[in-house]
């Protein structure tokens, strides 16, 4: 009797733990399928979503750049937009361009383009043919430096002209131009006649202050200033000294000196191109000195330099030349 319980227990137990590990399987199978399932619902979910991508695509975009690569399409708009961005910033300027072409010394050079032969004829009596506006200079006080060229009937030749026109602007915005000094230079073959011009406009060759110091500067080789003299001129008689201090202390021969308004002239000796030939370095030398010392005369606006009458003169045998004109800051 006691081993019939015995046997019984014993299979009880073991009906059990297998009911057990049959729930335990079947709930591991139910597992597995609703995992491959989620699976397959987010398969098709994203390829839904790539489907309805591409028709979105397909609505905004050329079908011809939907078939080859939508995502390269829509990484190349941005580069459009950036290759745009600077056509546009490029066109800016030129608009500004447009927008500044008038300005006040553009106004004026053209007004003296118009006006200044008939002035100049009224001096001179002489037609008088101006050079191209790329030459002209504006100086301070609201005035400007105009060259240009009159044929001289009685020696047969071309000569030229400097003249020093001060501008100013009318109530109803028009320009009126007021002419102030004009250079001799061409006009005679002998300046040193001419002492003073009885016309009020014409050049001078005294300073306006009593008395005038001027540097008379010492260079390197490598054209660092190694000293000056100081020399104390006369107004008077300004012309005449600087020609006699400019020999003494730099060895140069200037035939004569005058000044337009601000503007002081210096007329070196023709002879000077060989004489100032001592290759590269003694030629750059002696022209630093040259302008250093005419340059610190006070009270002038310009500087210009000229050998034998001649504008932009070469001088020495290495090919070197002044400038037309040095514009001097004070």
């Amino acid at each position: 009797m006691s081993n019939f319980r015995i046997t019984r227990n014993f299979n009880s137990k073991y009906i059990l733990v297998g009911i057990i590990f049959s729930m335990i399987a079947a709930l591991a199978v139910c597992c597995i399928m609703l995992v491959r399932r989620n699976r397959g619902l987010g398969q098709e979910l994203a390829a839904t979503q790539g489907h309805l991508y591409e028709v979105l695509l397909a609505t905004t975009m050329p079908t011809t750049e939907l078939t080859q690569h939508p995502h390269n399409v829509l990484e190349e708009e941005p580069q459009e937009e950036v290759q745009e961005e600077p056509k546009e910033k490029f066109e800016e300027p030129h608009e500004d361009v447009e927008v500044f072409i008038d300005p006040l010394h553009y106004r004026v050079v053209q007004h003296v383009l118009d006006v200044a032969p008939e002035m100049l004829w009224e001096i001179f009596n002489k037609d008088v043919e101006l050079n191209e506006p790329e030459s002209f200079i504006m100086l301070p006080n609201d005035r400007i430096l105009i060259s240009g060229q009159w044929f001289c009937t009685h020696f047969g030749i071309t000569r030229t002209l400097d003249a020093i026109f001060q501008f100013s602007i009318s109530w109803n915005d028009a320009i009126r131009l007021n002419l102030l000094n004009y250079s001799p230079f061409g006009w005679d073959t002998d300046w040193r006649t001419f002492r003073e011009s009885s016309n009020r406009y014409s050049w001078v060759r005294y300073h306006e202050l009593e008395t005038v110091s001027v540097r008379f500067y010492g260079v390197d080789d490598l054209l660092n200033v190694t000293g000056y003299r100081v020399e104390y001129l006369s107004g008077e008689i300004f012309s005449e000294q600087l020609i006699y201090y400019t020999l003494q202390h730099l060895n140069r021969i200037i035939v004569d000196t005058w000044f337009v308004g601000r503007i002081l002239y210096v007329n070196l000796h023709h002879n000077e191109v060989i004489r100032m030939s001592s290759g590269t370095t003694g030629e750059a030398m002696m022209a630093s000195e040259f302008f250093l010392s005419m340059s610190s005369v006070p009270g002038i606006d310009a500087l210009v330099i000229m050998i034998g009458g001649q504008r932009e003169p070469y001088f020495g045998g290495h090919g070197k030349a002044f400038r037309d004109i040095y514009l001097i800051n004070d």
